[in-house]
């Protein structure tokens, strides 16, 4: 599971990392994603859901932590890409050239 803590990050840096790592991530693999609770650090993890494809992640857990310094905490699960199909077995366009 890929893992980014937010906290004391310079955000804009922050969410092109994410969306980068994102779209390299293997269908089922995990990222973690930790902010703070002031209402910066929790913006950031709405703008976060909003930067990456809807349909290509499943939203595992949201959770706040309490303690002497909660965290807000969001899995994301990436989906299989609806447009990628296997094509081992289907016929190529170029065998009918």
């Amino acid at each position: 599971m890929v893992s980014f803590d937010l906290r004391e990050t310079l955000f804009p840096f922050s969410m092109l990392q994410i969306s980068n790592l994102f779209r390299e991530m293997e269908p089922g693999e995990e990222m973690e994603i930790l902010a703070g609770t002031d209402p910066t650090e929790t913006s950031i993890l709405n703008d976060v859901l909003l930067i990456l494809p809807n349909a290509q992640y499943d939203l595992i857990s949201r959770e706040t932590t309490k303690s002497d310094s909660p965290v807000t905490r969001l899995r994301l699960r990436k989906k299989k890409d609806a447009n990628s199909q296997p094509t081992k077995g289907k016929p190529s366009c170029l065998t009918s050239i």
